[in-house]
């Protein structure tokens, strides 16, 4: 395939994609920008994400940013895969349940560390980042021991984002500052009720527990949906295991590797040896252009240092 052909976003994911041939090269990566912009946004909220926001904040014009991430939807999707790569992942030990309950949950509260990622649009490129595909194996190894075929396994995985993702954007939506209803809007609501004609919804409204309230805790409003997600949750473990659990196994649909040969495992080893080499080499050559601007910056001061002597002496004289 052409390099043209490959998405320079999902290669920039990877790490695998060539540095731009001018720009500000040391002080700018697109790593650094990435993790600039996710700064402001767990700050300020996507919205205050934009190209000049973010080439200010480096004190660079804005076509600076544009060299190594070339739009805004780009960095948008750079930042969904990454926002959540610092945050320790659960070491998961037992069955299907307990690997699937421990990720669900890791993902409601990492939704919740950075709401913001509910704002970006889901699309094929972010699936294919590293972030999100090694979430994807971590939940289908989850699905492992079920006797279901792949695609029963990517529809489950599916089917799941999507109602951990609603989930999470209603528990960020009504949590917003301002989002509590008034006491005159409960009460207007409750008088329009009943001639409403709404049976099933009326005891509810009266008890307060459609307004996210609990008259037996009044710490309920801010925990209601995390209720609610426990409660679909369990209804989705139910479900699924009515439906596979009783099934007899399903053949493989595509048959393990055959173990490697010795021949095999000699040319993985020298490649993992190669890369190895090369990450060194490349620490090496950041080392030292990190001495050379250390030593820029040191004679900066120093001539600084002087003038500034230079003036007070000429201030006393």
């Amino acid at each position: 395939m052409a390099s043209d052909d490959v998405s320079r976003v999902v290669a920039l994911a990877w790490g695998v994609a060539a540095a731009p041939q001018r720009g500000p090269k040391r002080e700018l990566s697109h790593e650094r920008i990435v993790e600039t912009a996710i700064e402001i946004a767990d700050a300020e909220g996507l919205p205050a994400v934009t190209m000049q926001r973010v080439a200010q904040s480096f004190g660079y014009t804005t076509m600076a940013i544009y060299r190594y991430v070339a739009t805004k939807d780009d960095l948008h999707q750079l930042m969904l895969d990454a926002a959540f790569i610092d945050l320790p992942m659960p070491e998961v030990t037992g069955g299907w349940r307990e690997g699937l309950g421990a990720w669900m949950s890791w993902l409601f509260e990492a939704y919740s560390a950075h709401p913001w990622v509910l704002d970006i649009p889901i699309s094929m490129e972010a699936l294919l980042m590293p972030s999100q595909m090694r979430l994807a194996d971590a939940m289908l190894r989850a699905f492992a021991e079920l006797p279901a075929t792949d695609g029963e396994r990517l529809a489950l995985l599916m089917s799941l984002s999507t109602f951990l993702r609603g989930m999470a954007g209603i528990q960020r939506d009504i949590s917003r500052e301002g989002a509590e209803i008034s006491e005159a809007t409960k009460e207007l609501i409750l008088e329009v009720a009943a001639p409403a004609q709404l049976p099933a919804l009326l005891p509810l409204l009266r008890s307060g527990m459609y307004f996210g309230e609990d008259p037996r805790s009044p710490d309920r409003a801010a925990q209601v949906t995390e209720d609610d997600f426990a409660i679909g949750f369990q209804v989705w473990m139910a479900g699924i295991a009515a439906v596979f659990e009783s099934r007899e196994a399903v053949p493989e649909e595509h048959p393990p590797a055959a173990p490697e040969t010795p021949a095999e495992q000699h040319a993985r080893a020298e490649a993992e040896f190669t890369a190895g080499v090369a990450a060194r080499k490349a620490a090496e050559q950041r080392v030292k252009a990190l001495y050379k601007e250390e030593a820029a910056l040191r004679k900066r001061r120093d001539s600084a240092k002087e003038l500034a002597k230079a003036a007070e002496r000429a201030e006393r004289a």
